[in-house]
């Protein structure tokens, strides 16, 4: 049995495996890189081929979740890696995971994180994956969840968790998070955001808040409630709970702050300055991190359009939750 093998879900991922393959075929030295065609039409496969990977074709469209256990059944490493199909892995990923496989015999994933420094620069590409970067380097190291992004895990223990749950997510939504809470009970999880990829989706206002709310927001607040608890972690964190709660004063103040100071209205100046310092304090880690990566203007139009998103998500949480109560009753 090899030590690690590196597993790629693809689907229509033509045009990134030109990048993101030779990253991984350097970075492995040698190791098996697979990569699953999810039943794609543009020539993924046969891309792949040429570029020097193993290939594992799919007969039909298939989710990340699906083509990343077919991976795992057609490779006999006792570490995979999977990294997506538009990732670019940094040199050491495959060292940096060995070396902590190694070093605690009891660790069974190992998470890493998005750069700081994506190449697409369009507002909601940068705002997608700089939140995500940001995310992950402050989220606890220990007990943490898991994401197939860029995670690597023990063979045996994906196995005995039973792998990813195709049937529940057959698209890519947050089957590697479901994944994570059943690995937990098995051994450590631990995150390392010093494991990078570079991400190179491009992303629209539109598909920000489509994917949000439907393979994220949804979901998660389901499997949260099915779970019975809440963790304190990641974007969940109690903070940022707290910020989702006066998202909406902050939109708010926006709107009648002009209208404050028009009558003026020194009552209605100084609520929308308190709901805005109030949510600005909370978050101005995050605010300032945008600020250091794409400058002023980009990180004001960040924290209103993060207030948006706060808005949006727990509202889903909210209506998931009332939609279960429903149901049970």
């Amino acid at each position: 049995m090899n030590d690690l093998a590196i597993v790629i879900p693809a689907y229509q991922a033509e045009r990134f495996l030109p990048l993101s393959l030779p990253a991984a075929l350097s970075a492995a030295r040698g190791r098996t890189v697979l990569v699953v065609d999810a039943g794609s039409t543009d020539g993924t496969g046969d891309r792949a081929a040429k570029l020097g990977a193993r290939v594992v074709r799919l007969p039909e469209r298939a989710g990340p979740a699906e083509a990343r256990n077919a991976g795992v059944q057609a490779v006999q490493a006792e570490v995979v890696l999977f990294i997506d199909s538009d990732c670019v892995a940094h040199q050491d990923v495959v060292e940096r995971v060995l070396a902590a496989f190694r070093a605690e015999p009891g660790l069974v994933a190992l998470t890493g994180s998005y750069d700081d420094d994506p190449p697409e620069r369009n507002f909601a590409s940068s705002y997608m994956n700089l939140r995500h970067s940001f995310t992950h380097h402050r989220a606890r190291r220990e007990r943490s969840g898991f994401w197939a992004g860029c995670g690597a895990v023990r063979r045996a223990a994906f196995l005995q968790a039973g792998g990813f749950d195709a049937r529940r997510y057959p698209r890519p939504m947050i089957e590697d998070v479901e994944l994570g809470l059943r690995l937990a009970k098995i051994g450590m999880l631990r995150l390392d955001p010093r494991l990078q990829v570079k991400h190179l989706k491009r992303w629209t206002i539109s598909s920000v808040i489509s994917t949000d709310i439907r393979c994220r927001a949804v979901p998660w607040s389901e499997l949260i409630l099915a779970s019975g608890s809440m963790p304190d972690d990641l974007n969940l964190r109690r903070s940022q709970r707290i910020a989702a709660v006066l998202a909406p004063f902050a939109l708010l103040a926006v709107a009648l702050l002009p209208l404050g100071l028009a009558l003026p209205s020194p009552t209605l100046v100084a609520i929308c300055a308190g709901a805005l310092a109030g949510s600005l304090a909370l978050q101005l880690d995050l605010m300032s991190f945008f600020r250091r990566r794409r400058g002023l203007a980009f990180a004001v139009r960040a924290f209103f359009f993060h207030q948006v998103h706060l808005v949006y998500s727990s509202a889903t949480f909210a209506l998931c939750a009332l939609r279960r109560r429903r149901s049970r009753a």
